[in-house]
């Protein structure tokens, strides 16, 4: 297995823990509208901020398709860091979902908002990757 898919799963475990653990909900109430407002900007953040990176001089001239299997803790390659930042926070959700199923709480609204979010930046990451596919390794990328 390859060390950064560990590296991966262990923050991605860690982050459901700490969802688990802690059980966050926001205090506002969330409406359908909300949670596709939630995942509407994953979508459309991750690209223009993947589009300022290219501006940026240390930045390697190649990047990756998003993949579990590459380093997510560089800048130099930043759709690699989104991926896993999306997953971040849908497993911190889930664990707040999983807490309260495991309290016998009824599922609520607002326990959508954070995996919401994270499903919107994994598919923004892959939205970028469609729109920078020029400057993807060409080992990597889709066809």
């Amino acid at each position: 297995m390859n060390k950064w898919v560990i590296v991966r799963l262990v923050v991605v475990a860690a982050a459901a823990a700490e969802g688990a653990l802690n059980g966050w909900v926001p205090d506002r109430p969330a409406s359908l509208m909300l949670l596709i407002g939630m995942v509407a900007y994953g979508v459309i953040a991750v690209p223009v901020v993947v589009w300022a990176q290219r501006l940026n001089p240390r930045n390697k001239p190649v990047w990756h398709f998003p993949t579990w299997r590459r380093n997510p803790l560089t800048l130099r390659d930043p759709m690699q860091f989104f991926h896993m930042a999306g997953f971040v926070f849908i497993a911190f959700g889930a664990g707040v979902v999983g807490r309260d199923l495991w309290l016998g709480l009824a599922p609520r609204p607002p326990l959508a908002e954070l995996p919401a979010f994270g499903i919107g930046i994994v598919i923004g990451s892959y939205v970028a990757a469609r729109l920078f596919r020029g400057q993807l390794a060409a080992d990597v990328q889709e066809s």
